[in-house]
C-alpha cells in the first residue's frame, strides 16, 4: 500500500474531484484520517457519497454525520487479507493497544519474545500499516487503525481491549479508536486523535471555531445515555467555548456547576468553571483571589488528561508571567509541554510555545520570544493551536518593533488581526497595545491619541492592560503630556491607583502606579526606585530615560553655579568622549549613575557581573576617568538615551516623551 502524503490543499482537491464541490474545513480535517494516502482518501470520499454522510450547503460539501464509511473499513479488510496470518495477528493485537504502541506490549499480549515479532512487523511496515515514531511504533493513519479494529470479531475485540487496558504501559487516552466501533454514537462523541478528552467539541474550540464547538457540546449534553466522562467533557467544552466567545454565558454555567457540586479532583467541568472564574476576576483586577482559584484548579487537575489540564496550567502560567514571576510561569509551561509530548501521539504542542513566547517577551528576552512565537505560528496539523496563534503573532510584532524593524512589526500585527477576525482567539489587551505602539512610532503621538479617543476609547481605563503591560501606564502618561490631554493622564492615574489599592500585596502593580505618578509629578527619587526594583525591562528603560532627562535639565544650572565640573559648557572630556561608548556601555554607565550595584546592573542588562566589570573598565578608559564616583557625578547629564529599550530609531522619531517611550 502506498504511503504518499499530501497537504490539505491536495486532500481538498481530491475530495473536490470526487464529490463535485469544495469541502469545508471540518470535512478536510476529518479526511486527515487517511494520513495523506491517495487510495484511502479516494475510498473515503466515495464512501461518504454512497452512505449519504455529506451534503452540499452554501456552495461547499459538509458532513452530515462524522463516522468512517463502511467502504473504508472494507477496503482495509481487503488489505489485511493480503498479509500473512502472523502479520494480521500482529496488527490486530497492536490495534488493541491504540494508535501508537510499544513492541514489548505486543510481545506480552502474544506471550512471545519480541525478536520473533520482527518478521511480521517488517511486513506490516512494508504494507504501509505501521510506521516508526520517535520512541514508539504507530499505525500510519486513523482509518487504517479503525479498519483493523473493525476486522476483529466483537467478542475477541472486547477481550483484547480488556487485556490491553490491564497493561501498565497502556494509557487511557490512547484507547479512543475503539469508540469508532459504535456507529450509532451521537454526533461529537466519536473520539479523534491521541487523547480521550480530545473530543470533537474540544477540538473545534482549540481550532478557533468556538461557535461550532459549543453547538457540538450542547448536542452531546442533550443526547440520552451519555457516559459521565462524556458529560464532563461536554460541560468543560461548553464553558471554554462560551468564555472565548465572550458574554455572560460562561460565567452563568460556571457559577451553576460550582454551586451545585463544588470542585473535586478530576472533575474537568468544575475545574474549567473554576479557571473561568479565576480569569474573570483577573480581568477585573482582583488578582490575589484570581491566583488562589487558579492554583486550586491546577492542584485538583493532577490526575486529569494533559489535553484538558493544559487549560488550567496555562491560564495560571499567564497570570504568573504578568506578575513577572517568571520561574513559576515557566515551570507550569514546561509541565504542560511534558504532558502533551507524553501522549502516544503528541498534540497541540504550539500551546506551550505561544505562552512561552509571551513570557520571554515580558522578560525582555527578545530573541527567545521570537523563536517560540515562530514555532507557535508555524505549527500545523495536530500541533497547531489556532486560538493562540494571534497572540504569537502579536509577540512577533512586538519583538520586531523593539528590534527597530517596523515593516516586520506592521506585517505581524496584520496577521494577528486577520487571524483574530477569522476565528475566536484568546482575549488579550496586547493586540490593541501593539497597534498603539506602532501607530505612535509611525505617525507620532497624535495618532496614538486618536486611537484612544476612537477605536480603543476604553483601553486607558482597562485594568487588564496594566496587568499585562506594566509599562503601558508610563507610556500613556508621557503620551498624554505630548498631546496635552490631561483627561487621558487623569484616567490612567485613577485606573492604576485603583488597581494598586485593590492589590496591596502585589509589588508589580504598586510599581506600575508609582511609575505613572512619578512621571506625572517629575519625581526623580521614585523613578530611581523603578529602575532598581521593577522586574519589567521596558518600565526600567522608560524610567531610566526620563530620569536622565530630568538630570540633564538641571545640569546647566548646576554648571553655572560651579556645582558640576562635567557640564558641556565646561568642555568636559566626559562630554567629548561620550559618543565613543557603545550602546551597552552607555546603558551600563547610566545605571551606575542612578545608583545600581554591579549585581543589579548585571540583572538589568542580562550579563554576568564579570562582564559588567569588564565594560566598566572600558568605560573608564574611554572617558579618561578612574573612579565610579566620577562616572556617577557626570553620566546622567549625557545619557538621555542610554537605557532606551529599543533600537534602530531614526532622528525624526526622538522628538517627544511618547516617542522615546515607544522606542
Amino acid at each position: 500500500m502506498a504511503n504518499d502524503r499530501f497537504d490539505d490543499d491536495v486532500d481538498g482537491q481530491t475530495l473536490r474531484d470526487i464529490l463535485g464541490a469544495d469541502a469545508d474545513r471540518e470535512l478536510i480535517e476529518f479526511a486527515a484520517g487517511a494520513g495523506g494516502n491517495r487510495r484511502l482518501l479516494a475510498e473515503f470520499a466515495l464512501g461518504l457519497a454512497e452512505e449519504g454522510l455529506v451534503r452540499e450547503g452554501s456552495g461547499k460539501i459538509q458532513l452530515v454525520e462524522r463516522r468512517v464509511p463502511r467502504r473504508i473499513l472494507e477496503f482495509v479488510r481487503r488489505q489485511l487479507s493480503d498479509l500473512s496470518a502472523s502479520c494480521q495477528q500482529f496488527l490486530k493485537v497492536a490495534a488493541a493497544l491504540g494508535r501508537s504502541f510499544m513492541l514489548e506490549d505486543v510481545s506480552r499480549m502474544l506471550d512471545r519474545p519480541s525478536a520473533t515479532l520482527l518478521s511480521p512487523l517488517e511486513e506490516a511496515m512494508a504494507a504501509g500499516f505501521i510506521v516508526a515514531a520517535t520512541h514508539r511504533l504507530a499505525f500510519q493513519s486513523d482509518f487504517l487503525l479503525q479498519g483493523t479494529i473493525d476486522s476483529i470479531p466483537a467478542p475477541v475485540r472486547d477481550t483484547l481491549r480488556r487485556e490491553a487496558m490491564s497493561l501498565s504501559g497502556t494509557q487511557a487516552y490512547d484507547r479512543d479508536p475503539w469508540a469508532a466501533d459504535h456507529q450509532d454514537a451521537p454526533y461529537g462523541l466519536v473520539r479523534e486523535g491521541a487523547g480521550r478528552s480530545r473530543s470533537r467539541a474540544h477540538t473545534l474550540i482549540i481550532g478557533g471555531d468556538a461557535t461550532a464547538g459549543v453547538r457540538v457540546a450542547e448536542h452531546v449534553l442533550a443526547s440520552p445515555g451519555i457516559s459521565h466522562a462524556d458529560r464532563l467533557d461536554a460541560e468543560a467544552s461548553l464553558i471554554l467555548g462560551y468564555f472565548l466567545l465572550g458574554g455572560d454565558e460562561a460565567e452563568k454555567i460556571s457559577t451553576k456547576i460550582l454551586r451545585e457540586r463544588g470542585t473535586q479532583p478530576g472533575d474537568i467541568a468544575a475545574l474549567m468553571a473554576l479557571t473561568t472564574r479565576s480569569n474573570m476576576l483577573w480581568r477585573a483586577g482582583e488578582l490575589a483571589e484570581a491566583i488562589s482559584l487558579g492554583r486550586t484548579a491546577v492542584r485538583y487537575s493532577e490526575s486529569v488528561d494533559p489535553v484538558w489540564r493544559l487549560h488550567f496550567q496555562l491560564a495560571l502560567a499567564g497570570k504568573f508571567a504578568n506578575l513577572r514571576e517568571f520561574d513559576k510561569a515557566e515551570s507550569l509551561i514546561t509541565d504542560v509541554e511534558a504532558g502533551l509530548r507524553s501522549l502516544p501521539t503528541p498534540v497541540w504542542t504550539a500551546a506551550p510555545a505561544a505562552m512561552r513566547s509571551r513570557l520571554f517577551l515580558q522578560a525582555g528576552r527578545i530573541g527567545d520570544a521570537r523563536r517560540e512565537a515562530a514555532l507557535a505560528t508555524a505549527a500545523m496539523g495536530r500541533d497547531a493551536v489556532p486560538m493562540l496563534r494571534p497572540l504569537a503573532y502579536s509577540v512577533l510584532s512586538n519583538a520586531s518593533f523593539y528590534m527597530g524593524d517596523l515593516p516586520a512589526a506592521v506585517e505581524f500585527l496584520r496577521r494577528a488581526q486577520e487571524d483574530a477576525r477569522s476565528q475566536v482567539a484568546l482575549d488579550s489587551a496586547q493586540y490593541a497595545w501593539t497597534e498603539m505602539l506602532i501607530a505612535v512610532k509611525k505617525e507620532g503621538p497624535r495618532a496614538g491619541g486618536e486611537l484612544l479617543s476612537g477605536k480603543y476609547n476604553r483601553l486607558a481605563t482597562q485594568r487588564s492592560l496594566y496587568i499585562e503591560v506594566p509599562s503601558a501606564a508610563a507610556f500613556l502618561v508621557l503620551l498624554a503630556r505630548d498631546v496635552g490631554d490631561r483627561n487621558l493622564e487623569r484616567s490612567v492615574l485613577e485606573t492604576v491607583d485603583g488597581l494598586a489599592k485593590d492589590n496591596p500585596g502585589i509589588s508589580i502593580v504598586g510599581l506600575t502606579a508609582m511609575h505613572a505618578n512619578a512621571l506625572a509629578n517629575s519625581a526623580p527619587a521614585a523613578l530611581s526606585l523603578i529602575i532598581v526594583q521593577s522586574p519589567d525591562p521596558i518600565s526600567v528603560a522608560l524610567a531610566t530615560e526620563e530620569l536622565a532627562k530630568l538630570y540633564a535639565a538641571k545640569a546647566p544650572v548646576e554648571g553655572r553655579q560651579g556645582a558640576s565640573a562635567y557640564s558641556e559648557e565646561a568642555g568636559s572630556p566626559l562630554a567629548a568622549c561620550w559618543s565613543t561608548l557603545s550602546d551597552m556601555e552607555q546603558r551600563i554607565a547610566y545605571l551606575v549613575s542612578v545608583g545600581l550595584t554591579n549585581r543589579q546592573i548585571a540583572k538589568q542588562v542580562h550579563l554576568s557581573q564579570h562582564t559588567v566589570n569588564y565594560h566598566l573598565r572600558k568605560i573608564y578608559k574611554k572617558l579618561g576617568i578612574s573612579t565610579r564616583v566620577e562616572l556617577v557625578r557626570g553620566a546622567a547629564t549625557y545619557t538621555s538615551t542610554a537605557a532606551v529599550y529599543s533600537m534602530g530609531d531614526d532622528a525624526n522619531y526622538r522628538t517627544g516623551h511618547a516617542h522615546g517611550a515607544a522606542s
